[in-house]
């Protein structure tokens, strides 16, 4: 199963609402390892979400810290999302078309519309395994959009939320303007649908063509990244019985090979260049961390032959194996 990951567009809003509550956003990042100034790459593992949060907590003193958050956030993030939402001609098909690219916010989001007579019902997310603050933030910020996009005429009966304990059902209701129910199967925003036709005054059909372009070609770039991640992997599991080909790769992945082989390209890989850098690294931590034998090794990285793996060793490190190991010795 592939890691999940955050963008780091969800992060730059939350430190902006520290900064705007009085606190040091430099203090938080330091207590996960990181300098002010010093974001994570575009693409972050979602499972940092409640390191994160807990370093908020631990320095604002709030337990309830999304909650405490979401006063304190920029109506408008700068998001390509937003954009898809002001250039569309109402708010329904500004927000279906957002939620074609949610992807491009977080692997952890699963979201879609459904529209139940005079209610819609917004569904953020259906899995549990996130740190409750972040999904509890994340309503208070679509709350906060919404409102803005429609001067004030969102009308939200009710949010739902998968985790069974939180704050009090007052503090909820202070924060979002309607009640919250815990416990559900699913994040979700329940409003009248009648918003959904109300027209934007920002419509631009022109734009939001260039807009949907942009957001194509990041949907593209993070579905490229998810397929090396696979293939890696994949690779990772096969390598140790020598079944690490293009074949096998491509059967567990329900691909024709040279289907495979033509998207690894596009990627700028070649399928066989990913099963040597495994295998190099492999064999580099077994030597440098281990006292495995030659032999042992030649087998954990998938060789048939010691001769055949001392010749691609030799050639990735410009050492032999032995001598690799007796520069760690020494």
């Amino acid at each position: 199963m592939r890691d999940l990951t955050d963008d780091i567009a969800l992060m730059r809003p939350v430190i902006a609402a520290l900064q705007t509550s009085g606190n040091d956003p430099a203090k938080v990042l330091a207590r996960i390892g990181l300098l002010a100034g010093e974001l994570p790459p575009k693409r972050f593992p979602h499972a940092q979400q409640a390191k994160f949060w807990q370093a908020v907590i631990d320095e604002t003193g709030e337990p309830h810290a999304g909650l405490f958050l979401v006063e304190h956030l920029p109506i408008y993030h700068g998001l390509l999302l937003e954009y898809l939402f002001l250039s569309s001609e109402t708010f329904g098909a500004g927000l279906r078309h957002a939620l074609r690219y949610v992807r491009l916010l977080s692997d952890a989001l699963n979201a879609r519309l459904d529209v139940e007579g005079d209610r819609a019902v917004l569904t953020l997310a259906v899995d549990s395994g996130v740190s409750r603050h972040f999904p509890e933030l994340l309503a208070g910020a679509v709350i906060r959009l919404f409102k803005a996009l429609t001067e004030g005429e969102f009308a939200l009966y009710e949010v739902h939320f998968i985790h069974p304990k939180g704050a009090s059902p007052e503090h909820y209701r202070a924060v979002y303007g309607c009640p919250a129910h815990l416990g559900s199967k699913r994040y979700a925003l329940v409003f009248d649908s009648a918003i959904l036709s109300r027209c934007s005054a920002l419509a631009q059909p022109e734009l939001l063509q260039v807009h949907d372009l942009v957001a194509q070609r990041q949907l593209s770039e993070i579905e490229r990244l998810d397929l090396v991640s696979q293939v890696r992997e994949l690779i990772a599991e096969l390598v140790i019985d020598n079944r690490a080909t293009l074949e096998q790769v491509s059967k567990r992945l329900n691909m024709p090979a040279r289907r495979l082989r033509e998207r690894l390209s596009v990627a700028g890989v070649r399928f066989n260049d990913l099963v040597g850098d495994y295998r190099c690294r492999l064999a580099k931590d077994l030597l440098l961390n281990t006292d495995e034998r030659i032999e042992v090794i030649v087998e954990l990285t998938g060789f048939s032959e010691p001769s055949t793996f001392y010749r691609a060793f030799k050639r990735w490190v410009g050492l032999t194996p032995v001598e690799f190991r007796n520069r760690r010795n020494s």
